[in-house]
């Protein structure tokens, strides 16, 4: 299968792997189902960053969620349970302190049951429903990153469950600052930036919440220099759970479409974390990150030095720049073609196609 951004998408492509509404169990679309003008305006109106589609020269890459879509699904229910009664109380409840240590521990159990610990395809996202997969996102990073770090299973849960929590303070923001398309008010932003504070003001209360799950959100938007919120911490004396959220926090986001801009490819928004190593984030901890994430993920599109375009196939860890790819379309090379990026002289990825790039319609026919 090859990943297509959206607006690439043409009627009577084939879809390779469903694509699931967080908001309900039917997915927006089947696997194997045709595409239809219909279909692409409807992923357009959702942000949808683009779909696997099948082709003659990826029947053998199978694109695979990094979290099960049942499990996601399940899990995003009992977050939404949790969160409609957040908002109402002044406090949390035994009853859902218990429920978010249930899902911390099962989205972290199924992290660790994977033969790898890597990101290796990309996400698709919608975006009805951006709060709750956000949550989940941030808690499978800030695991993975524990993981690179070694981690116990006890810590390994607690950032688990500190990602599921990290934004629960945004649910006491009004939703038109959350929502707003353009820029916040001076006032606005003021408000954004208690988000952790009024997270924590409820969670508190249980005895069930570690003192480490706590930190690590009212710390997730501090910066390694100072500049962050909302105290101002520097270095190492940003708890180290926050520091972690910080840098899962920022990826998830940016690769995420809303509604004011779309979704940052993920090398770009690589190079912007490496760009802010030292700055906003902890460079240790952004350096394990970078071992969990795939930077041209398995079933994408890129362009070469000499102007062909190709597919990834397989990513060799300590080669994430010079992964295998097949050739896809080449005024010099055989299509189908396979190289090893990292065994060869002079042939290198310019860039991620893009979705502003021109791509070879004849790979879909």
């Amino acid at each position: 299968m090859i990943f297509v951004q959206t607006n690439q998408l043409k009627p009577g492509m084939i879809v390779g792997q469903s694509v699931m509404n967080d908001v309900a169990v039917v997915p927006l679309l089947l696997a194997d189902q045709k595409l239809t003008i219909r279909n692409i305006r409807r992923l357009r109106e959702l942000n949808v960053p683009g779909v696997y589609i099948k082709t003659k020269y990826s029947e053998d890459i199978i694109a695979q969620g990094f979290v099960d879509p049942i499990l996601k699904h399940k899990i995003t229910s009992d977050l939404k349970n949790v969160c409609r009664n957040f908002v109402s109380k002044s406090a949390i409840t035994s009853s859902m302190a218990n429920t978010l240590i249930e899902v911390s521990s099962s989205l972290m159990d199924h992290i660790l049951s994977k033969d790898e610990y890597v990101l290796n395809m990309v996400e698709i996202k919608t975006f009805d429903n951006y709060t709750y997969s956000h949550c989940i996102n941030v808690a499978s990073l800030a695991t993975l990153i524990g993981i690179q770090l070694g981690y116990s299973r006890v810590s390994l849960q607690e950032l688990t469950s500190a990602g599921l929590m990290h934004d629960f303070g945004k649910l006491d923001v009004p939703i038109g600052i959350i929502n707003k398309p353009s820029s916040l008010t001076t006032e606005e932003f003021s408000i954004v930036k208690r988000h952790p504070t009024y997270a924590i003001n409820k969670l508190k209360t249980s005895m069930k919440i570690s003192l480490t799950v706590l930190d690590g959100i009212a710390s997730h938007h501090e910066k390694y220099d100072g500049s962050g919120y909302p105290n101002g911490l520097v270095g190492a004396n940003i708890p180290l759970c926050g520091r972690i959220l910080a840098v899962a926090d920022v990826y998830d986001a940016l690769t995420t479409a809303r509604s004011y801009r779309p979704a940052w490819q993920t090398k770009d928004t690589l190079d912007f974390m490496a760009s802010n190593s030292g700055t906003h984030f902890d460079p240790d901890i952004l350096n394990a990150f970078f071992k969990t994430i795939s930077v041209y993920p398995v079933g994408t599109m890129v362009k070469l030095t000499d102007d062909s375009i190709a597919l990834v196939i397989k990513n060799t860890p300590g080669c994430m720049l010079d992964p295998v790819i097949r050739i896809l379309s080449s005024k010099k090379l055989s299509n189908g073609t396979e190289f090893d990026l990292a065994k060869v002289e002079n042939l290198h990825i310019v860039k991620s196609i893009d979705a502003d790039s021109e791509i070879p319609m004849e790979i879909f026919d």
